[in-house]
């Protein structure tokens, strides 16, 4: 358990810093965002050509300044990143310039850093050089990957099973490209994973693409021969399969973009808040926000009482952790809220960062009790993020500058949770919330 003193002390420093925050979850994400279009002018980083020339000078020069600049700023350096294979490793890149495209020193990049297996330690290509998404999302569900977002023109795929992409399983891309992505568990990989795969430049990788930069998809549904779809890359608006089948929207995504919000469910007599976002609304403070939810609770007496309250971490990517105080105080000083079976708290592989320190927060002082899927970071990592750019290619480099404990008896991967709940294809299909159903009617036995 972790000692309150521990907590305070990592709270002034998060506070400070922004111990764990929701950056590296978008990292990967950005792939996939305003990138330029295939056709338009780019700079000369764009293409190889022969050694020496501007282009290889400029990223040379580039490289100079990673090789100088990240192993004084990265802590630890020495222990995550072997000197002698760190500088080998660069000579080898530098050496290699002049013959790859620049997506392609963009991947070693991300390679060579992604090898100490901290993830929040990554690189990520910006403007130009911004990799080109295919225009279809999906997530990792139990069974398998299915689509949840598309363009309009891909609209057939959305519900659908992803069985191949090019020549590929799911798996197999994921286990190719698993060696260029900064994670330290399985269920992050999951989790940024599903941007990266797809995009061009991969696709161009490892030898997807057709020639155009489209990319085969095949995919499937339950009792339907499979069907495939040839996908491009663009930039166009994407809509849910909720939206396009007009099927049930589960309560959790009713206000994806909401960083916080409540509702009371009367026939649970439960308040369920979801807490998206480790960082103060401008209009409403995070504190303002949990007076007005606990006046609230204060005044449902009666039928009305709130005998239970979920707390929704599954899609909090971190932040500042200092941010949730005043709810877990609140919560502490309301004891029948605060019991062993009368708090829970949903996670899942978003459950990252500073949404995972508030997930070992309620667990340790409120005895809450843990519902759905491992979180996506481990409870002791590095965090204290800081950043530069390369000078040329305007790459971002994120490194760590502390590691962090909150748990001092164990070094678990994840933070398990305590009743484990998976959710389907199906269940996304039919908009079931299993996670958030245990959580309503679970009942603790003495």
């Amino acid at each position: 358990m972790a000692a309150t003193s521990q907590r305070k002390r990592l709270i002034l420093s998060v506070t400070a810093a922004l111990l764990l925050t929701d950056i590296a979850l978008g990292g990967y994400a950005a792939l996939r965002r305003q990138s330029k279009p295939l056709n338009s002018r780019t700079s000369d980083l764009r293409r190889p050509s022969t050694p020496l020339d501007r282009r290889s000078q400029r990223w040379q020069d580039d490289l100079h300044f990673f090789a100088r600049e990240f192993p004084v700023e990265q802590v630890d350096f020495a222990k995550l990143f072997p000197p002698e294979k760190f500088h080998q490793d660069i000579a080898e890149l530098e050496r290699d310039v002049p013959k790859l495209t620049d997506p392609e020193v963009s991947l070693r990049l991300m390679k060579l850093v992604a090898s100490a297996r901290v993830s929040h330690t990554m690189v990520t290509p910006q403007d130009e050089l911004t990799f080109h998404p295919y225009p279809i999302r999906f997530v990792w569900f139990s069974d398998g990957p299915a689509v949840t977002e598309a363009n309009q023109q891909y609209k057939a795929a959305l519900g659908a099973r992803i069985v191949r992409i090019g020549t590929m399983t799911p798996e197999q891309l994921e286990s190719a490209i698993a060696p260029f992505l900064s994670y330290e568990n399985g269920v992050w990989l999951h989790e940024i994973s599903r941007d990266f795969m797809l995009n061009r430049e991969v696709a161009d990788h490892f030898g997807l693409a057709n020639r155009d930069g489209s990319i085969a998809m095949t995919f499937t549904r339950p009792g339907s021969e499979p069907f495939q779809l040839k996908v491009a890359p663009a930039e166009d608006h994407m809509i849910s399969a909720y939206e396009a089948y007009h099927l049930p929207v589960p309560l959790s995504r009713r206000h994806p973009d909401d960083w916080y919000w409540y509702e009371y469910l009367s026939n649970d007599h439960a308040l369920y808040i979801q807490y998206n976002r480790c960082r103060d609304k401008k209009k409403e403070p995070f504190k303002d926000f949990a007076a007005g939810l606990f006046r609230f609770v204060d005044g449902a007496q009666g039928a009305n009482k709130v005998e239970r309250v979920i707390v929704d971490l599954r899609f909090n990517g971190g932040g500042d952790s200092g941010v949730i105080d005043p709810l877990i105080n609140g919560l502490k000083s309301r004891p029948w809220l605060s019991t062993r079976g009368h708090l829970y708290v949903l996670t899942g592989s978003g459950t990252y960062s500073s949404g995972m320190m508030a997930a070992v927060e309620f667990r340790n002082s409120l005895h809450a009790l843990l519902v759905g899927e491992p979180s996506g970071s481990p409870p002791n990592e590095y965090g204290e993020i800081k950043d530069f750019t390369l000078p040329n290619s305007k790459i971002d480099v994120q490194y760590t500058t502390r590691y962090f404990r909150l748990l001092t008896d164990s070094n678990p991967q994840t933070l398990e949770p305590d009743l484990t709940v998976h959710r389907s294809i199906a269940d996304f299909l039919s908009g079931r919330d299993p996670a958030l159903d245990v959580a309503l009617k679970h009942q603790v036995r003495d």
